[in-house]
């Protein structure tokens, strides 16, 4: 089964009604492909000022029905290293660590802040 990380912005593009992250949400959602994320994109995804409480509810239940990466020794080493090899702000590094470390292909749009790191597949859906 494939196995996908998504980055921040696909799940903003997803909440926002973008059509052309809704076939890989239905994949997930149906259960013909698994969907993480990591921590650090809860975090972003709750941050906007303007979020009311009933909408941050709505993106928690969501976020409930994928995978949440760990933090773990192994993803922070990971995480630290590409930020030494490739020199990326911190939270692409856990993003990236997170699906190096679940052998996940990273979903994304951002593809410059990821396509240096060797071995990480990279899709963007658009």
């Amino acid at each position: 089964m494939t196995k996908y990380l998504l980055d921040t912005n696909i799940f903003i593009y997803y909440f926002n009604g973008e059509p052309v992250v809704r076939p890989l949400f239905s994949d997930i959602l149906a259960g013909n492909a698994e969907g993480f994320y990591c921590p650090v994109t809860w975090t972003e995804l709750l941050c906007y000022a303007a979020l009311t409480e009933e909408e941050a509810n709505q993106i928690r239940r969501f976020l409930r029905q994928l995978t949440r990466v760990a933090l773990t020794e192994a993803v922070l080493d990971r995480a630290a290293q590409f930020r030494r090899d490739y020199r990326i702000r911190l939270p692409d590094a856990l993003i990236a660590a997170c699906a190096f470390e679940e052998n996940c292909t990273l979903v994304t749009r951002n593809v410059g802040d990821f396509e240096r790191i060797n071995g990480l597949p990279v899709l963007n859906p658009f």
